[in-house]
Order: structure tokens, then sequence, then C-alpha cells
């Protein structure tokens, strides 16, 4: 039961992610010359598809490295929903997405019994990561 609600909550958030992003891109493409929003709308895709791809490829055998994909998906995402909430922003819409994911990691650590602070340090440090990053390439736009 706890497979199918994993897979659940990764559909509605990769579908959230996917279809947010191509639906702002398309609403903006016209409009924005700048590439800044791209990328990150972008990044935004890529981490909804990586991860429903994680959840999807999931076993059901321990490995310590097989489950950190959704959270490093929760914690990119939750890094964006940040500067979205900063900025005042479209883009704060991405946390829910990572909570989503979120929930479907929580579920599988919890299924596999894995060690979920752990997972939550990962989680963390995506989000920092994707916000230097994030921060990085505003503060070469500006050059």
């Amino acid at each position: 039961m706890m497979r199918i609600s994993e897979w659940t909550l990764a559909v509605i958030a990769a579908v959230l992610c996917l279809g947010g992003a191509a639906n702002i891109w398309l609403a903006q493409a016209s409009s924005n010359p700048w590439p800044l929003p791209a990328l990150i709308l972008i990044e935004i895709a890529v981490l909804g598809l990586g991860g429903f791809v994680a959840i999807a490829l999931a076993s059901g055998q321990y490995s310590p490295y097989r489950g950190i994909g959704p959270w490093i998906a929760c914690g990119g995402l939750a890094g964006l929903a940040i500067l979205g909430a900063m900025s005042v922003s479209v883009i704060v819409l991405s946390a829910v997405p990572a909570l989503l994911f979120g929930g479907a990691a929580l579920l599988a650590d919890i299924r596999q019994h894995r060690k979920v602070l752990a997972d939550v340090g990962i989680l963390a440090t995506s989000a920092v990561a994707n916000l230097a990053l994030v921060f990085a390439l505003i503060s070469l736009a500006r050059i």
C-alpha cells in the first residue's frame, strides 16, 4: 500500500513540476528576454522528472544511496520555493511538489527502514546548494 502512495505522490509532483513549468514558460516566453527565468523553469522540470524517476526506480532492496533522489528533488524545489517567497514570485508554488516528493521519500524511508534524519540532512544540503547556484547565476547575470 505504501508503494502505491509513493507512486501517487511522485506522479502528482512530477505532473505539477512539468505542467507548471511548461505553462509558465508558454505564458511568459515572448515577453521576457532575460534567460534566467527559463533556467529556473527548466530546473523545476528536471527536478520533477528526476524525483519521479528516483521513486520509480527504487526497489525493495536496501541501498544507502538508493533513496536520496527524492530527497534531493524535494530540497531543490524547496530552495526554489524559498527564492520565490523572497522575490514574491510564482516560483513559490514549487513548494507543493516539494512537499509531495518529501512525502513520497518519507514513505519510502519508512518502508525500507532507513534513517530519516540523514535524509533530511540531504534535503537541507540540496536546498542550500540550489539557492547558492541560483544566487550565483543571478550575480553572474548582473556582470
